[in-house]
C-alpha cells in the first residue's frame, strides 16, 4: 500500500507573509470591535443607574446616526403606522400627529363652503364618558361620509374625544372598496430614486 506523501510547508514565504497580515488587520479590528461594544455596555450601565431608559437611548442614538433620506423613511413609517392605530381603534386617546393628519387629508376638487377658518372647537367637556367616546368615534364617521377631511376634527387637542373622533373618520374612511388606501400605503419612489427594498422583519424596533 502507497504511503500518502507528507504535508509539505507552503514555499511561497510572500503570500504566508499576506496572508498573516490579514488575519492580524482582521483580529485587531475585532478586538477594537469589542473594546468599543464594552465601553458602550458601560456607559449604557451608568445610564440605566441614573434612572435613564436604556431602550430608548439606543433609539435616540440610532436616530441621530440616520441620513436625510433614512430619516424621511422612518418619518413616514411612523405616519404609517399612526394611521394603522386610527383605522384599528388603537389611538388610546392620543390624536393623531399632524403630519398623519396631512397624509390622511383630501385633495379633491370641492370648493370651500368657508371663510378659511379650521371648524369651531368644542370646549372640553367635565366629564367624559364612554358614551362621549362612542358618540364622537360614530361622529368621525359621519364626518368622512360627509367628504369632511381629517383636519375637520371640532375637539382640541388634550379632549380624548379626538382621538376618537380621529379614529372614527379613518375607520369610514379606509373602508369602502377592496384596494388598500393610499394612505396605507409607502409612497413610491421617483423614477430617478433607487427603490428600497421591503423591510419585513417583525422582530425589529
Amino acid at each position: 500500500m502507497a504511503r500518502k506523501p507528507k504535508s509539505e510547508p507552503m514555499r511561497n514565504s510572500s503570500a504566508v507573509a499576506e496572508l498573516r497580515e490579514i488575519v492580524d488587520g482582521l483580529v485587531g479590528i475585532a478586538e477594537e470591535a469589542q473594546s468599543l461594544k464594552d465601553r458602550a455596555s458601560e456607559i449604557a450601565a451608568r445610564a440605566k443607574a441614573r434612572g435613564f431608559d436604556v431602550k430608548a437611548l439606543k433609539k435616540i442614538v440610532k436616530e441621530a446616526l440616520e441620513d436625510d433620506a433614512a430619516k424621511a423613511d422612518r418619518h413616514e413609517t411612523e405616519q404609517i403606522v399612526e394611521v394603522y392605530r386610527a383605522a384599528l381603534g388603537m389611538l388610546d386617546g392620543t390624536p393623531l400627529g399632524e403630519a398623519a393628519r396631512d397624509r390622511l387629508s383630501r385633495h379633491d376638487d370641492q370648493d370651500d363652503d368657508g371663510d378659511g377658518e379650521g371648524p369651531a372647537e368644542r370646549p372640553v367637556a367635565t366629564v367624559i364618558t364612554a358614551e362621549d367616546i362612542a358618540a364622537a368615534r360614530e361622529e368621525g364617521r359621519e364626518a368622512c361620509r360627509a367628504g369632511k377631511v381629517v383636519t375637520d376634527n371640532p375637539y382640541t387637542a388634550r379632549d380624548p374625544r379626538r382621538a376618537a373622533w380621529d379614529e372614527g373618520w379613518c375607520f369610514e374612511g379606509n373602508s369602502d372598496g377592496m384596494d388598500i388606501p393610499e394612505a396605507f400605503r409607502r409612497r413610491k419612489p421617483a423614477k430617478d430614486e433607487p427603490a428600497k427594498d421591503d423591510d419585513t422583519g417583525a422582530g425589529e424596533e
